[in-house]
């Protein structure tokens, strides 16, 4: 009887167990866009990723951008779209962006795990 009560406990344990994992242990994997519009009052260097309904935005993180140079090249263009294939972590934190008109904008920082151009 012991023996049934500890494997109905465990089995028990074992199904409540959150498994989510932390939030940077997930790596994305989209067809992403590194865009400037800063010369047409839209916001400077981000990555548009297209999701089904809408397009969303988000920011390399500071240790990403030597990885994002290596691949794609120092850009100094004030209006560029980059076509790229990318794998990211997300960070957690937010980080802002210069935009057109003095503006910032807010969005999610990612770290770059891979990216390709295509």
């Amino acid at each position: 009887m012991k023996a049934l009560i500890v494997l109905f406990g465990l089995l028990a344990w074992i199904g409540c167990h959150d498994e989510s994992g932390d939030i940077n242990e997930q790596v994305y994997e989209e067809d992403a866009t590194w865009t400037n519009m800063l010369a047409t009052d839209g916001c400077s260097w981000h990555f548009s990723i297209a999701s089904k309904d809408s397009t969303y935005s988000v920011l390399p993180s500071e240790a990403s951008r030597a990885k994002i140079e290596k691949e794609l090249g120092k850009i100094e263009d004030y209006y560029s779209f980059t076509p790229v294939h990318l794998k990211y972590t997300l960070t957690g934190s937010k980080s802002t962006v210069q935009c057109g008109w003095g503006r910032t904008a807010t969005y999610d920082e990612i770290n770059v795990v891979e990216i390709h151009k295509k």
